[in-house]
Parts: C-alpha cells; structure tokens; sequence
C-alpha cells in the first residue's frame, strides 16, 4: 500500500485520454480492463482509494466484515438521524480502496430475479443481462458440493422454465466463485428446519428465479481460497498494459463540461481530482467520462460538476450545467433485522476459531499451506421467499389494500416513485418474485458466555417502498455528503419485517433446528408486535446494498440516465454503477454490479465502433 509518486500524478495532469473512468470499484474496473483490450484506446482511471495487495484482511474470507471500520479501506460513512430506526445515525459501509466494495462485502454471489430498471427500456431485463452475468463467472468443473441440496431431503428446479444451471452458470470468466464447503453444526438443521415450514432448496437459483433455499456462490478461488475483488479479477492480470493508467490516491472533485453547439447537449471534456497532501490538477478526454463512483459517490460528483437539482445548486452557489432534479434522490437499500441464539454444547459453529486457541491455530496453518479450511468458510444457505409463503392470503392482502390505500394518499408519489410502487405492487399481489430473504450466521455477535457457541438468524427487506437521498453538503468536494436512507419510513417495511421475525421464532420452533438451541438471547424473552416493532427499529442494520441514486429512467419521470446509462443532457458521460438500479433487486448485488460494467463496456465499444 503506497501513496501516489508526483511521477505517477503528472502522467495524468494535462494528459489526454480516450477514456477516463471515475472510480476503481467493481464496476469501473470490469469496464476499464474491457475498453484496454484494444491497445489503440487511452484508458485512464482516477480511485480516490490506494492499492491493497496481499492483505489477510481483504484475502482471508473469515476475516469478512473486520474491515468495514477502517480508513485504510472504507470511506468512514454514515446516515443521518434516522427517526424510522428509533434516531441512529448507521455506518453505511463502502469501499475506499482499489477494488472497491468488493474487498469489503460478505462474498455472497446470487442473481436478480426482477428488472433493475422502472422504465421499460429494452436491454436491462433479466434474460438481456444473463450474458454479460455469465461473462464474468468462472465456476469450477466439477463444482463443488452444494450443502443446501446435501442436507435437504429433496430439491427442485425453481428457476425460469428452460434456463438449466449449464445456461446460467459461466465458465472462464475473471471471478472466480464457488461454493463454500465448510458446514458448521448448525447449517444441516437449520436446512431441514426451512425444509419442514414448506420452503423448498433451489438446485438452480442462478437460473433466473432464486426462490426457496439454496447455498449461495461466493467470490471466492476455490483453489487458493482468496476472496476475489475487482482488483484481482479485472486489474491485476492486465496491469502492464501500456494503454491503461490507474492513478490511486485520487479523488475527483468535478467534471469539465463545454457546450456542444451541435446538440445543445454538454460535452465531458475533462476531470478535475485532488491527490493527498494538496493539490488540484486536471486530465483530459477525447471521447468519455464514465462516472462509477458508487450509490454514494457518483450523485455527490454529479452535483459537484454542476449536474442535479438546479434549485439545490443554486443554493450552495454552483452554477446548474445540467438540470437533472433526479440526481441524488430514490437512495434505497436492503434493512435486516436479526435474532441471537445460543447453541447447546457440543455445536461447532464459527465462535470456535476465537474460543478454540488450538483449533485456530491448527486451522490457521492449515489454510496458510493449501489455502483450504474454516478460514476459507462463510454461511452461504439464503432463503427468498415472496410474503404469500409466509403470510395467510385475508392477512396479505388486507395489508396490500391497505399499503395501496397509503400509497395513493401521498402528494409526493408521482412520476419515478409512482412508477416503482406500480412495479412493486405487482409484484407483491402476483407472489412470484422474493419480497423478504433469510440468512443464517452462525456465529455470535451478542455472546454473554466467551466458551459457548452462537448463532444469528436474519431477515430483510428486499423490495422496500421507504425511499431517502444522497446530496452533497456543500462546495467542499472532500465534505461527505447527506446519507439519508429513510430507513422504515413506510409502515408496509415494518410490517414485512414484522413478518420476517415471526417466521424466525417459528424456525426457531421447528425440529431439527429446536434441538440445538439452549436459549434466545437477543431479544429475551417473548415480545408482542407492539415491543418487537420497537426493537426492529432499535436494532435495524443496513444490508449495504445501497443503490438507486442516478436512476434509469427518462429525465420526465425523474431518471438521470438513459438506458445507453449516458447522463441526461450530456453527450458523453456515462454512469455505471448501482445507483443506475431505480427499482429494488432481491439480491445480494455484487454481481449485478459487475455485470452493469460488463454491459457498460459493450454499449461503449458498439457506440465507438470499437
């Protein structure tokens, strides 16, 4: 880990680029190692963040999560006051580093059943994804044993009709993923259990529709059992081409934009960034400015260059290059709420690699010499499931007519979010898409006994109606914006959250998994709708799955780009991010995220004829 020299600053300062990439995240760096294939093109790309290499905190997938907290690799975030989560300010946590999210998230690989974008634009549905989703997966041959299907008494096929695991699962790609094969004592009960309350295992979840149970990929080499970040998929194996330039340690602080007299659209002519120490200086573009900045960071730059909300503008005293009021608004993300279990003795869960000096030790040396072991280990079993499996049908659909009732009462519902709540109103009657997932960790975060075993149940929200913001404070291009997720402003998310926690006390009520449990620790004690609704928002956690701040949809209904993903009223700046996804996923997003880039970059190469 190394600051940038001068030498490395001044290739960029006054240079020209065929292409400059804002971000070296998930997404910006699948485009960049796509546009530098071709050794004509100038690529240039500017990472606020340093490069991390051979570090266990990033390598080492049971060292998930130990992270998030630490300015070497994380922003340092936070949300403001949220008054639907009894008034915490939560961590929003996000990559600040080469590689971006992906050296920081849990690892989790699933697929979106449902279309990212409100419009319907072509091009962005599940089917249109599909290539560019197998594009990046390299999955092993023969695969690894899956433990949902292993533990289960049956499985079956649940995915689109005609979309086999041979369609939907990509070899060759630059990430590398697998299924864990590490079991803790409580995943074979924990199984059966789900089995038992009628949710069935998913032997094809990535085949389009990932309902019921299944075990989830990770991104993670089978063989050297390293996570695989977008550093170590699309930058390293390609680093010494002449024709592509990172320069980390850089933040941009605004685009450049001249008017085009042809158009009347603004032209990307350039970035402006600042390195550590001091200093602002400016690299130059031929032909685009591709802004992957994240949920967080690419509203925040948008603004800063002039293109948002022109009444916001006007009032930090930026001048409105573009007036996009969009930019920044339908901020959404995945809330979990959570119950803590305490195994009886003699279950392995997790917590013995810290209360097991020996056993760490051992396990340490062992992933040290064959890259195998507990500490290549994570719990992969997910269930999605739509609320009708959970909830009986007067019940549900008094809720829906209620929520509809709601809905149509607010003055502030109209275009983009009118157009989601439609989106997500159908989905909630027809009950074919997942509306809450499930997740064990088995391992204790409440533990009141250092020598016992715990384990965590989790559920969350995956298609939430509470909308919030991302917008910049002020001029300070290194002032952190306003993160205000809104998080359970909509009492429908209360409610589906409401419902998710009673089907855990019901888990936890189900043979096998009852078996195994000593007690409930957090919360204590049996808690009636009123108290667990207090706690759900005294306890709440963010799934880091923020997305929606530079909506695709048409800059009438509120979107900031088109389905090109170029920014509207620009000619030549593109975003590729998850803030482009206007409309909830259930998914955990990473590989979304890296298919946005793969496509990005194809859309790129057609419109350039490269």
């Amino acid at each position: 880990m190394s600051s940038p020299s001068m030498s490395d600053i001044h290739a960029f300062n006054g240079a020209t680029f065929d292409y400059i990439i804002i971000g070296g995240g998930t997404a910006g760096l699948a485009i960049a190692n796509r546009l530098s294939e071709n050794k004509d093109i100038n690529v240039g790309v500017l990472e606020a963040g340093l490069l991390v290499e051979n570090d266990p905190l990033i390598d080492v997938p049971r060292n998930l999560a130990m992270n998030n907290g630490d300015p070497k690799y994380a922003w340092m975030s936070s949300t403001s006051p949220q008054p639907g989560a009894a008034g915490r300010s939560m961590p929003v946590i996000r990559g600040k580093i080469l590689g971006g999210s992906s050296a920081l998230n849990y690892m989790g690989w699933s697929t979106t059943p449902g279309r990212p974008v409100a419009n319907n634009a072509g091009g962005w549905d599940w089917n249109s994804l599909l290539p560019f989703l197998t594009k990046i997966e390299d999955v092993p041959a023969p695969e690894r044993d899956d433990i949902a299907v292993k533990f289960s008494a049956s499985s079956e096929h649940i995915g689109r009709p005609g979309v086999s695991s041979d369609i939907a699962v990509g070899k060759g790609g630059p990430v590398k993923t697998s299924h864990s094969v590490i079991t803790t004592d409580v995943v074979p009960p924990y199984v059966k259990a789900w089995n038992a309350m009628d949710q069935k295992t998913n032997a094809n979840p990535f085949g389009g529709l990932p309902n019921g149970l299944y075990s989830a990929r990770l991104s993670v080499d089978p063989q050297t059992g390293k996570r695989i970040t977008a550093t170590a998929a699309y930058y390293t194996p390609v680093s010494a081409r002449e024709n592509l330039k990172v320069l980390t340690g850089a933040q941009v602080t605004r685009i450049i934009f001249k008017p085009d007299s042809g158009t009347g659209k603004r032209v990307a002519v350039g970035v402006e960034f600042s390195v550590q120490g001091g200093g602002i200086y400016t690299a130059s573009v031929s032909k685009e400015v591709v802004l992957c900045a994240g949920t967080i960071g690419t509203p925040a730059i948008l603004e800063l260059s002039g293109v948002g909300d022109k009444e916001l503008l006007t009032k930090l005293g930026i001048p409105c290059v573009v007036n996009v009021p969009g930019v920044g608004q339908n901020l959404h993300d995945h809330t979990f709420t959570h119950a803590h279990f305490k195994a009886v003795p003699g279950i392995r869960t997790f917590d013995d690699l810290q209360k097991n000096p020996e056993f760490r030790a051992a396990e340490q040396e062992r992933y040290n010499k064959t890259g195998q072991g507990w500490f290549t280990g994570n719990d992969t079993i997910l269930i999605f499931s739509p609320l009708n499996k959970l909830l009986d049908e007067p019940t549900l659909s008094a809720k829906i007519q209620s929520l509809e009732a709601t809905l149509s009462l607010k003055k502030n519902t109209s275009g983009l979010l009118a157009r989601q709540y439609e989106i997500q109103l159908e989905w909630l009657k027809k009950g074919n898409l997942p509306h809450l997932e499930f997740i064990l960790f088995s391992a204790g975060v409440v533990k009141p006994d250092p020598e016992a075993s715990y384990f965590m149940l989790a559920t969350g929200v995956q298609h939430p109606f509470s909308r919030g913001s991302v917008h910049i404070q002020s001029t300070d291009p290194l002032q952190q914006p306003v993160i205000d997720p809104c998080y359970l402003t909509e009492e429908f998310d209360v409610f589906s959250l409401l419902t998710g926690f009673r089907t855990i006390e019901k888990l936890a009520q189900t043979s096998p998994l009852k078996e195994i449990i000593a007690e409930q620790v957090l919360p204590p004690g049996e808690l009636g709708d009123e108290e667990l609704v207090q706690y759900i928002r005294q306890s709440c956690t963010s799934g880091s799955h923020y997305m929606g701040t530079a909506s695709m949809a048409s800059l009438e209904l509120g979107g900031v780009v088109s389905p090109n993903l170029k920014v509207h009223g620009t000619s030549n700046l593109r975003v590729a991010d998850a803030s482009i996804i206007s409309v909830p996923v259930a998914a955990h997003i990473q590989a979304t995220v890296y298919a946005i880039g793969e496509k990005a970059a194809a859309l790129i190469k057609a419109e350039n004829g490269h």
